[in-house]
């Protein structure tokens, strides 16, 4: 806590604590047969005492423990707070007695007023920054996550701009040699998976069922634009185990082939996704030319710090010569 700052709550909760309190003592004093004007006078003495003591508590630890940072001075200052409120109630009590009492010698003073300030202050003041503690606990947890959706915003926002831009110059150049059912076609995929990115933004995670089905209309495109330089196939080789994955991984990855792989001389590159139990894998040929590029482009960057928000999963990303892997784990949601 930063800063300690009584709010309504907080006054709530006292005024409560010291109705229970008092219900308490006046059943304790008349066990031990105290008179009425002990009572009344008691009952007063007692709730003064402990909202001095906890007002100043509340500068006490804000200004050395917060703010300074000092321990001793807090201590001796507590120490010190407590035996002058404590021989204030004392002289209260001996003044309101019933029965007259002899004043103990200096040394049992000391003790008996640190008591009478400590023992009643130190249970209002405990429950009072205990209840603030949990309360900054849970406005730091819904902080936390609130930064997480923030972040998990920006990063299913970076998909490359240029594709829908290298989309429409692919429709254009379509509509000059293709038949007109040919372009309606690339029409209707490339608005399939536009649509979809659309309806899922405001959601982290999608079924695998929904990332293949966009992979589907990726292939599609991608087909469309380059004809046979992109080969992708899916390969069910198991029955998976959790079926969700951050939503458009599926898409970053298969981006990521096609912007840093270009076919050359007649060698497509192809592309396989492996669903797994646990995990789908893809895997795509390398051309020489590109053999060899930084592994971790922007995309997969932004989709492993997704899944770094999202869980305790990260992607694995393989190279060799030839091959280029990304392995995807698999997510399960908990209700």
């Amino acid at each position: 806590m930063s800063s300690i700052k009584f709010n309504k709550s907080d006054y709530r909760f006292i005024f409560f604590y010291f109705i229970a309190a008092s219900i308490w003592l006046l059943y304790r004093w008349n066990l031990e047969d105290y008179t009425v004007f002990e009572m009344v006078t008691g009952l007063p003495g007692f709730i003064v005492k402990n909202l001095l003591l906890l007002f100043i508590f509340k500068w006490l630890i804000q200004e050395y423990l917060v703010i300074k940072q000092n321990y001793v001075v807090f201590i001796l200052l507590a120490f010190l707070a407590w035996e002058v409120v404590g021989f204030l109630d004392m002289w209260r009590d001996y003044y309101t007695a019933h029965i007259p009492w002899e004043l103990p010698s200096f040394e049992i003073m000391l003790v008996q007023n640190f008591n009478r300030g400590a023992t009643d202050s130190v249970m209002l003041l405990g429950l009072i920054l205990g209840k603030k503690y949990y309360k900054n606990q849970l406005y730091n947890i819904e902080l936390e996550n609130t930064q997480k959706e923030l972040e998990l915003r920006v990063l299913r926002s970076q998909y490359d701009p240029h594709f829908l831009y290298n989309s429409l110059n692919t429709i254009d150049a379509l509509i000059d040699y293709s038949p007109k059912e040919k372009v309606k076609e690339y029409i209707s995929h490339l608005a399939a998976l536009y649509r979809y990115l659309i309806h899922t933004k405001g959601g982290d995670i999608a079924t695998l069922e929904d990332e293949i089905a966009l992979a589907k209309n990726y292939f599609y495109l991608i087909k469309t634009r380059f004809e046979n330089d992109y080969d992708f196939e899916i390969v069910n080789n198991e029955k998976p185990l959790a079926h969700y994955l951050p939503n458009g991984s599926l898409l970053t990855v298969l981006e990521n082939v096609v912007k840093h792989n270009t076919a050359l001389n007649g060698n497509t590159i192809h592309t396989k996704i492996s669903i797994e139990n646990k995990s789908v894998s893809i895997t795509n040929t390398i051309s020489k030319k590109e053999a060899k590029v930084e592994s971790m482009g922007n995309g997969l960057k932004n989709l492993s710090k997704r899944y770094e928000l999202l869980s305790d999963h990260e992607i694995l990303v393989e190279e060799n010569e030839d091959n280029f892997k990304v392995t995807l784990p698999l997510l399960n949601v908990i209700n």
